[in-house]
């Protein structure tokens, strides 16, 4: 049964008549799906599970007394003070990559997959933990940058000169949707196992936890939970407006569309890249990080930098206007409909990254008056789309999803099949030169792969050993399943328990009414029937299979006879 057909299956138990005001549907569908919700925590094996994959990034360290990083000083703003936000490597590339001793690191990480680890740096008296807010390559003066979640205490720490360092990722963030974790799993080329899971009390109990150095590395074997992290969500709408100086170029067909935008830190592993074409004319490339404008006209830089998941992504902003694109000129041949403009919320100069002096004010600090460290903050605009309705088209117009400009496919013009969901569309960064506007002009294709999820945040999780190499880890868990939202969209449920999906609801609607007593009769059925559907979908095994259940005996230890010694170092 697909969403549709569920409200139908409401309203006839309610004994409605079947032409419902769309306030009533609207009303409805929200009960589906908080029944939805609900029966996905109360009997998550009623859903399918799903198999994710993720990784471990080593750690990275100076390997030298010359591999140093050092404040930021001589900046356009402040010419004679230190930059607490902003290091910079004591070395060039060039030297790096040159140097036949290997004496630097010639591996820093320009395409967001270092954003958001945890650096620590080595001052005369003790180790500062700090988080990268992202780091880029400067080709002005061939030098890795990087600015920091917390400013640097110059003040204490700033009497030296260079300082050694090391990334490494103390917490790793499941995917925001995942409801139960059934288990997580080593793939590794030699060796595939489970992790064992252990409680995060006896984890720091048994010094799991603590300075990197100090805790052993090699193959992780132990997983244990972190704290929850969530990165703040915009607050206001995108601003869209169909743009007369631009023009819908396609191939995709113009339309009326609605616009949402999130905000993004950081990515993840490069291997598992979002299956969608971003482009028609483009291909799955790496976005990399050197000073450079996003813009959404020159070398797919928005497509190439929404390939790859984020390492945290924020809450939607709120829904923009409807805006569909306005005729230019319906007697030519081409340039017929105008294109959109999207202007989304100026995050960079809210946390302090867009800041630009104007000429006559620039006299007194120097040629520029910019920070080195514009538009560094890290923090990036994902934009999603959600079709509304298609333009009707005369069958010669040079739009179509099979058609680019006079060149025409046998068979007429196609039709784009999208639902009424948003789909994800472009990711950019707001910078001094796009000016945070993204133009959207039929070339990008929406990720039917990658829909808008409802984000809440992310629960963090933590391995020991601290990983040696990269590993791949497979974990097998229920998500959150999808908000129901289109007609044909069908539940993540079994087909002999949609009808739980029903009673959940009908006891919602019923409670809506005033119909305390319908309400308890649904219930009831509700529980009876998950009582029975637990018989069959409970454990894949025959109801003959006989199944051990052992009595359940607390102790502190998960496992006596493991050991995790507390002294191993890693020059161990």
């Amino acid at each position: 049964m697909n969403l549709a057909e569920i409200r139908e299956a409401m309203f006839a138990q309610a004994d409605w008549s079947p032409d419902q005001s769309p306030e009533a549907t609207k009303r409805v569908t929200g009960f589906i799906n908080r029944a939805y919700n609900q029966i996905v925590r109360e009997a998550p094996y009623l859903f399918f599970e799903d198999t994710l994959r993720a990784t471990t990034e080593p750690d990275v360290a100076s390997v030298s007394d010359l591999d140093v990083i050092t404040p930021l000083t001589g900046n356009a703003l402040t010419p004679s003070e230190k930059d607490p936000w902003t290091f910079v490597t004591a070395y060039t590339k060039t030297t790096a990559t040159g140097d036949a001793k290997a004496r630097y690191t010639t591996t820093w990480k320009t395409d967001r997959s270092w954003d958001g680890r945890t650096i620590e740096i080595e001052t005369d008296t003790h180790k500062v933990r700090n988080q990268i807010r992202t780091i880029w390559y400067d080709s002005s003066d061939d030098k890795y940058k990087m600015t920091l979640v917390h400013p640097f205490d110059i003040e204490t720490h700033g009497t030296a000169t260079s300082f050694k360092w090391r990334i490494y990722t103390e917490d790793y963030a499941l995917p925001d949707d995942v409801i139960t974790m059934r288990s997580m799993r080593l793939f590794n080329n030699t060796q595939q196992y489970p992790l064992e899971v252990m409680g995060q009390d006896e984890a720091e109990g048994r010094m799991l936890v603590g300075p990197r150095g100090q805790v052993a590395s090699g193959i992780p074997r132990v997983a244990f939970r972190r704290e929850h992290f969530q990165l703040e969500g915009p607050g206001r709408a995108p601003h869209v407006v169909a743009n007369s100086s631009t023009t819908w170029n396609g191939p995709e067909t113009p339309g009326e569309f609605e616009y949402i935008v999130t905000y993004t830190w950081g990515k993840r592993d490069a291997d598992f890249r979002l299956p969608g074409l971003a482009k028609w004319d483009s291909y799955a490339k790496n976005w990399f990080n050197t000073g450079q404008t996003i813009s959404s006209t020159v070398n797919n830089e928005v497509a190439n930098n929404r390939l790859r998941e984020p390492r945290y992504e924020s809450a939607p902003s709120p829904v923009s206007a409807k805006v569909a694109v306005g005729p230019i000129d319906l007697n030519t041949a081409v340039a017929r409909y105008t294109g959109i403009t999207l202007t989304v919320p100026n995050i960079e100069y809210v946390l302090g990254f867009e800041t630009r002096l104007t000429t006559t004010a620039a006299t007194s600090y120097g040629a520029s008056g910019v920070r080195v460290s514009e538009h560094q903050s890290g923090v990036h605009v994902r934009i999603y789309r959600r079709r509304v309705r298609d333009i009707e088209l005369d069958p010669a117009l040079p739009y179509s999803t099979l058609r680019r400009g006079a060149e025409t496919l046998e068979g007429g013009s196609a039709f784009v099949d999208n639902k009424e969901k948003f789909y994800l569309l472009a990711e950019m960064r707001v910078d001094h030169v796009n000016k945070g506007v993204f133009t959207d002009d039929g070339q990008y294709i929406p990720d039917r792969s990658r829909p808008l999820r409802d984000t809440h945040g992310y629960q963090q999780y933590a391995v020991y050993p601290r990983p040696d190499q990269r590993y791949e880890m497979d974990i097998r868990c229920v998500r959150r399943p999808q908000k129901l939202e289109d007609e044909r969209d069908v539940p993540r449920l079994h087909a002999e328990s949609v009808g739980t999906l029903v009673d959940r609801a009908m006891a919602y609607l019923y409670e809506s009414m005033g119909n305390f007593g319908a309400a308890e009769t649904m219930m009831k059925r509700y529980e009876s029937a998950l009582a029975l559907l637990n018989k069959r979908y409970g454990d894949l095994r025959p109801a003959a299979v006989p199944v051990l259940r052992r009595m359940v005996r607390a102790r502190y230890s998960y496992r006596s006879r493991d050991s995790y010694r507390k002294w191993y170092k890693t020059s161990n």
